[in-house]
């Protein structure tokens, strides 16, 4: 299959050859990432491997906007206008994160702009230069994807540029489904299904990892000046969001009686999130087992310390990371 967006004109050559390049750059993206999700990839079927990779450099790339470590490096200027009345109207309503100068949410803004104009030419078949979109709109042609899904991630990952305040579970909820479900709901298309039941599992799998993510990074996302633990659950424990700074307050019993009541809530989302594997392909089945089995490894260590995610960052020491890796390596030669 050629992709007509690759084509500049019609005696163009090297197609072949610049849409391999494509992909070998999106698995360094994922590569150079060193996240869970990428060790799971290697075991899919290489053409679902390659548009998995495609899929997560993109999402890899969003997310690395919203937090500030990565910008395109090409002209954006012509989307400046498009971005100041952005910010204006914006403004009347939302309040920019203070952390970051003007300039440098200016900065984001744009180069999200420009994520969603890579994807209006992927959609009307226009030409592309960044290699990183030439692998994904392959990958958009190839599979079943709706685009309307990576869309949805960038304004869920724009949510971050802005003062955020959650105040109800649903709120928290509806973030996750931006910024992670929309991801599921994209894969799966890549991973194969024949039961359309997959696409609700794929919803709750999204929420059910991106709540283990907001215990996982509440430090770094504290230093980034973002609380998505919503106000209103806090308060029922007597808690306040502003008491998220002390350390001191993982020890209370207020803390550990909020945890226990936020990993209920977590392992209802799992509980339905794991109805989705075996609704996927045979082949597809061990990367998302593995993902899950990482992330039931985490919240199982944010149990054994009693709710204490906040003196330090939740992980894996050594000895439970080899716990974990022997424990997926027998279930995988059983099933």
């Amino acid at each position: 299959m050629t992709s007509s967006f690759l084509l500049k004109n019609e005696d163009d050559i090297g197609v072949s050859e610049r849409l391999q390049s494509a992909y070998v750059e999106c698995e360094s993206i994922a590569r150079s990432a060193s996240s869970s999700f990428f060790r799971s990839f290697r075991h899919l079927p290489e053409p679902k491997r390659k548009a998995v990779n495609a899929l997560y450099a993109f999402c890899r790339r969003v997310d690395d906007i919203a937090d500030g470590d990565w910008l395109p490096t090409r002209d954006l200027s012509h989307l400046d206008s498009m971005t100041n009345l952005q910010i204006e109207e914006f403004r009347k309503v939302r309040k920019f994160n203070p952390l970051y100068s003007k300039r440098e949410n200016f900065e984001r803004l744009r180069a999200l702009n420009s994520f969603r104009e890579n994807l209006d030419r992927i959609e009307n078949g226009s030409p592309l230069s960044d290699p990183m979109f030439i692998a994904l709109g392959d990958t958009l042609n190839r599979y079943p994807i709706e685009i309307i899904h990576l869309r949805e991630l960038i304004n869920g990952m724009e949510d971050d540029l802005f003062v955020t305040s959650y105040e109800r579970f649903e709120d928290l909820r509806r973030y996750c489904y931006r910024v992670a479900s929309t991801v599921g709901l994209c894969l799966i298309e890549i991973y194969g299904y024949n039961d359309p039941n997959a696409r609700r599992h794929a919803v709750e799998m999204g929420i059910f990892l991106q709540l283990v993510n907001v215990l996982r990074d509440i430090q770094e996302d504290l230093s980034r000046n973002r609380i998505y633990i919503p106000s209103e659950e806090l308060a029922k424990f007597g808690i306040k969001q502003s008491d998220l700074q002390d350390s001191s307050l993982a020890g209370t019993k207020a803390w550990q009686n909020f945890m226990r009541h936020y990993i209920d809530h977590i392992q209802a989302h799992r509980k339905n999130a794991l109805g989705l594997l075996p609704l996927l392909d045979k082949d597809s089945r061990r990367s998302p087992r593995l993902m899950c089995a990482a992330y039931n490894a985490i919240l199982s260590e944010a149990v054994r310390r009693n709710g204490d995610v906040l003196s330090r960052r939740l992980t894996l020491n050594f000895y439970r990371k080899l716990q974990f890796a022997f424990s997926t390596l027998l279930s995988s030669s059983v099933k």
